[in-house]
């Protein structure tokens, strides 16, 4: 089961899809409900634990669900089938989370992106393209996330492993500047000065503002017009995006990019859409729907949804779907911090670890979804920030359980030992 939890996360980085009438099928929505059937069938999850993070997905869910059938009864269906495929996976994560080994997951995590991320780059040069590594729209994303797992693992690898992962992390650099993935490099950024800072917040502060000053050091210095011109838009972004300039000339005004450019307009027409309809929003992918007709003439690389969850949701599904979304993120970096605070005090992890981990993962996963586009990547994600909080209990109670098994007479607190963290379903 772990390796199909796993298989089903990397699924999602394959340029494997079927187009369909109704639905986008990928090998995600295979493994999720083989998974629903491998566990219900052998009766492996005979006491069924009905968590909080997973409990507090399903408002959402359904307040999305109820959305889409405003807008017709083909996009319900559409969005129903989707939402119940990401549920089915989050029920799955909710139940072999008691058991999961997650440093063996994590690893098994990278070391599949690491060879789609070696896929990807061979790919693009093969063809041709020594920069912008970004025609693969689905292995891209790699470029995202191999951070991301790289940063968690370096938290509890031991020292020896820690040099190792270290020399990756600088050795990935190059390849993230050479793909053109700006909100890759910013994840790594962050994560960098998170690191080295060791979690302190008045540290980080001035160590991203000097590898922004180191950026545009670079941007001077680097002889590629691609790189050069995405580096210039991530320490300028405000000064790019002038839809106007492309309706009036029929042209990309100096500078600007396409993607910049949907992203402006798309903002503009939401913040129009937010007003009109503030509570309730205009009904899930109505966005789409709206640009399809209102403006046909547009080009069709300014003709998509919105990139970006957190401003999709307040258009699409109002204050309340945003409310009932933020709520997850909120509570999972609460309920995670309360975690990591219980398992300090109990000496299970030090205090570094302890501020680091919410950083590490839900800072950068609320990067992604909120410059992403809309889509089962997203909804995943936001399961397993929901779900963190548990995997980490249940990861630090098995930790917990080998340590008695390997040193019984060395543990200092034996009274844990009959009562886990709070929230432990075992």
């Amino acid at each position: 089961m772990r390796y199909l939890l796993t298989f089903a996360i990397l699924s999602l980085f394959l340029p494997i899809r079927l187009e369909t009438g109704l639905v986008l099928l990928r090998p995600f929505e295979l493994i999720a409900l083989l998974m629903l059937f491998f566990g219900l069938a052998t009766g492996r999850w005979r006491n069924l634990a009905f968590s909080a993070g997973f409990l507090l997905l399903l408002p959402f869910l359904g307040w999305h669900m109820v959305s889409a059938f405003s807008v017709d009864p083909e996009n319900g269906l559409r969005e129903l089938l989707q939402m119940s495929t990401v549920g089915a996976f989050a029920f799955a994560i909710a139940q072999e989370g008691r058991w999961l080994e997650t440093q063996k997951a994590v690893n098994i995590l990278l070391f599949g992106m690491m060879l789609i991320l070696a896929y990807t780059i061979t790919w693009h040069v093969a063809h041709g393209y020594l920069v912008g590594w970004k025609h693969l729209v689905d292995p891209r994303l790699a470029f995202t996330f191999l951070p991301i797992a790289l940063a968690g693992l370096l938290l509890f690898v031991n020292r020896g492993k820690r040099r190792t992962l270290w020399l990756v992390w600088v050795g990935i650099l190059p390849l993230l500047l050479l793909s053109g993935e700006r909100k890759a490099f910013l994840i790594y950024l962050f994560l960098t000065a998170a690191l080295l800072m060791r979690g302190r917040l008045a540290a980080m502060v001035p160590a991203i503002a000097a590898g922004f000053v180191a950026l545009f050091v670079l941007s001077t210095t680097i002889n590629n017009a691609y790189v050069e011109k995405q580096m210039q838009t991530i320490l300028d972004p405000l000064s790019m995006g002038q839809y106007e300039y492309l309706a009036a000339k029929g042209k990309y005004a100096p500078g600007d990019t396409p993607s910049n450019v949907q992203r402006a307009f798309a903002f503009t027409l939401s913040r129009q859409l937010i007003s009109e309809y503030p509570l309730m929003g205009v009904g899930t992918n109505q966005f789409k729907n709206i640009i399809e007709t209102d403006f046909s003439e547009l080009p069709d690389e300014l003709q998509l949804g919105i990139h970006g969850e957190f401003q999709r949701i307040l258009t699409e599904n109002g204050i309340i779907g945003l409310s009932l979304y933020v709520l997850i993120w909120i509570a999972a970096w609460f309920r995670l911090s309360r975690t990591l605070s219980r398992a300090l005090s109990l000496g299970l992890i030090g205090a570094v670890q302890a501020r680091l981990l919410p950083l590490v993962l839900l800072v950068p996963c609320a990067f992604y979804v909120g410059t992403e586009a809309s889509g089962t990547r997203a909804f995943v994600t936001l399961s397993l920030v929901s779900l963190l909080p548990e995997l980490t209990r249940h990861g630090l109670c098995l930790s917990l359980h080998r340590m008695r098994r390997s040193h019984p007479r060395s543990m200092r607190h034996p009274r844990f030992l009959a009562s886990p963290l709070p929230g432990n379903t075992r």
